[in-house]
């Protein structure tokens, strides 16, 4: 199997979704931030628009937690993270 490189996006519509404010959650990062190794942490990660949007955007991030109240949401990452092949 060919695996093709692409930008990773939310794979549930979440509700309170934030993919509608990336531009205005833009505007209000820090340059420092911008510029500097940091680490992102979500702890509402719900669909991941953000998540998946701040990875893309910023390839100096060093390290990424993210969190969110519902287990089968955070397992689901977690095999994603872990398990891709078998999840495939």
């Amino acid at each position: 199997m060919k695996i093709i490189n692409k930008t990773a996006k939310p794979f549930v519509k979440w509700a309170g979704g934030k993919a509608q404010l990336l531009n205005e959650i833009d505007n209000v990062i820090p340059d420092h931030i911008k510029k500097n190794r940091f680490t992102y942490i979500e702890p509402f990660v719900g669909g991941g628009a953000v998540l998946f949007w701040i990875l893309e955007k910023y390839p100096n991030i060093e390290r990424v937690i993210i969190n969110d109240i519902n287990t089968d949401l955070t397992n689901s990452y977690q095999t994603i993270k872990e398990n891709v092949d078998e999840l495939i």
